[in-house]
């Protein structure tokens, strides 16, 4: 088998074998398109025949990891036509990716796997999670909002109001994409008439956008449904205006769907959950992976002031299989430097790259993570606590 990086050739073929495995229509002019520069694709050939076995990209994303902005590769089109499954054609892409985003210095990578248990073979653990609740309009009744929304039509797309809601999110929210200005595309042209995609933005009386939705209506078992595909709110008042538009629209539809990041805070949001009025299911929404283990602690937010040691075990990157010295002051560090002592906890990179990220805080982390081992308690909850978590964009 070999593996390496896919040439801007093959990019038709590589295109061609994603359709297949997963039976998925293309044409011959969108899988010949060639790849911008934030996408780079590894693809794994048969020794004997020279033909492209398996294939994924990496998308380029810049993501916030506490306070600071990170390179992150976002894995996506991971595939392998069904004559050359179970061949190691994927594993070998990793293999050969993970140390090379190392020495290009990415900081994460990030995916949504189709299985949580193939992914965490390459140190990938569960990350963001996400509230997706349904809301029946019959029974909201939203707080009082005094603001305006308005629907983004051609002659006023709005995509500078979206923007900055986006921008909120993006400074709150550990591995939330950091959006670049091509990334607004989609609101250039909105078409609602035709295209039935309805995106509407929430401002406050001063005219300060507070929140957008982007949904369509869907035809399920409950009826005529509101589904979002993009829900983000500034703050309360951005929530309420927008409950107000989806109670405007209680007429025509029995449920509005969208999601909420995973806070316990977020119950508080709607007045009603009784009586069927709204309900909310806990799903994980991908998998995290420290590429730079240095490079993150450096970054990393602490709580006060101490030092801990760990040691990090990361069988696909040797860079970061040390035992890392970490000094912080007042929630910043002022050192990381590999080190001979004895280490306060041991971690897989799975579990280093969970807790780093924010997932969970120590204490829980102790209890139920197999692939920790503590041998020192006392800064690590300084080290690892619960985050801020969220994600809205698919790769």
């Amino acid at each position: 088998m070999i593996v390496r990086k896919t040439r801007p050739e093959e990019t038709l073929r590589a295109n061609e074998l994603f359709a297949i495995a997963f039976e998925l229509p293309t044409t011959r002019e969108a899988a010949a398109k060639p790849d911008g520069e934030n996408l780079h694709r590894w693809s794994a050939f048969d020794d004997s025949s020279g033909e492209m076995m398996s294939t994924f990209t990496i998308n380029d994303y810049t993501v916030r990891f506490d306070g600071h902005a990170c390179r992150m590769g976002g894995i996506g089109g991971v595939a392998t036509l069904p004559q050359y499954r179970r061949r190691g054609g994927i594993r070998g892409c990793f293999q050969a990716a993970l140390p090379d985003m190392y020495a290009s210095g990415y900081d994460f990578s990030y995916l949504y796997p189709f299985s949580t248990a193939y992914y965490r073979k390459f140190g990938y653990e569960c990350c963001v999670r996400k509230l997706f609740t349904s809301v029946r309009l019959s029974l909201l009744v939203p707080p009082e909002f005094s603001g305006t929304f308005r629907l983004a039509e051609a002659g006023n797309p709005m995509t500078e109001a979206i923007r900055a809601v986006d921008a909120c999110w993006e400074s709150k929210y550990n591995m939330m994409v950091q959006h670049r200005p091509e990334d607004y595309k989609w609101t250039e042209e909105p078409d609602p008439a035709v295209r039935q995609l309805f995106t509407y933005v929430c401002f406050a009386q001063d005219g300060t956008p507070k929140a957008y939705a982007t949904f369509s209506k869907a035809d399920e078992k409950e009826g005529r449904n509101l589904v979002c595909s993009r829900f983000c709110f500034v703050d309360r008042e951005g929530f309420s205006g927008l409950m107000n538009l989806f109670k405007s629209l209680s007429s025509d539809h029995v449920l509005a769907k969208f999601a909420l990041p995973a806070s316990e805070a977020m119950q508080y949001m709607l007045p009603e959950w009784s009586m069927d009025a709204a309900s909310s299911i806990l799903h994980p929404s991908g998998m995290v992976r420290v590429i730079n283990a240095e490079s993150v602690l450096k970054k990393a937010a602490y709580l006060g002031s101490g030092s801990a040691v760990l040691e990090i075990r990361d069988p696909q990157i040797p860079e970061n299989n040390r035992t890392f010295a970490v000094q912080f002051s007042q929630g910043k560090a002022v050192s990381v430097e590999e080190t001979q002592e004895e280490a306060d906890a041991v971690l897989s990179i799975t579990a280093f790259s969970a807790l780093i990220a924010g997932v969970c805080g120590f204490q829980e982390a102790a209890a139920w993570v197999d692939s920790l081992e503590v041998r020192r308690p006392a800064s690590l909850s300084q080290v690892f606590y619960r985050k801020p978590l969220m994600i809205v964009d698919n790769f």
